[in-house]
């Protein structure tokens, strides 16, 4: 779904729009009106959609909201590259986040994003499919690398024994980066990592 800096993502239980013996779908007009409305605050934003939901009667659950702003990545902050399906790729993947973090300035995190990148590349040569692979990097409160692949299996930790010739890339990105993670995608899978920036 395309967003804008300063929108909104809206986040809640169903508790909050959902009343026995109403359409769910009011609860959810309710919610969209209240929350298109400008607020001078984050909490007043909460605050003006939980009024407008919390006059309804019948309201027996628990309820949650979440909601974040969204204020967007600048382009000369995002670069991304295509790879093929060849295992030369890791070599290539490590030369351009290698460039692209000296054109940053950000030259002192080149050697642990190297690594980490070029063990996702490599399991991501190894199990897609079809398609071809996308390696994006993001600079903004940290840096984030991300490597997506056609494959829907989410990749796990191992524990490699010393004799194993896979199933230590994972272990090398967990121990490395500030966190890490996968997620699903429509079309496979992105696996990710972030790193800490350095001080100035």
């Amino acid at each position: 779904m395309p967003v804008a800096p300063g929108d909104r993502l809206v986040m809640c239980t169903d508790g909050l729009v959902e009343v026995r013996g109403e359409d769910i779908g009011v609860g959810l007009a309710t919610l969209c009106e209240s929350a298109a409305h400008p607020a001078a605050s984050m909490d007043d934003a909460c605050d003006t959609i939980i009024r407008a939901l919390n006059t309804r009667g019948g309201r027996k659950d628990d309820v949650a909201l979440l909601m974040a702003r969204l204020n967007g990545i600048e382009p000369e902050d995002v670069a991304e590259w295509r790879l093929s399906l060849d295992p030369v790729e890791a070599r290539r993947a490590r030369s351009v986040v290698r460039e692209q973090l000296h054109d940053w300035g950000l030259a002192r995190l080149a050697d642990p994003a190297e690594s980490m990148v070029s063990e996702l590349v490599t399991n991501a040569v190894r199990h897609t499919h079809s398609r071809r692979i996308e390696l994006r990097l993001v600079r903004g409160d940290t840096l984030l690398c991300e490597v997506a692949d056609d494959d829907h299996t989410l990749p796990t930790l191992l524990s490699a024994s010393p004799g194993d010739e896979f199933g230590r890339g994972l272990r090398i990105v967990s121990t490395l980066a500030r966190e890490w993670g996968t997620s699903r995608t429509s079309t496979g899978k992105t696996v990710w990592f972030e790193l800490t920036l350095p001080r100035r």
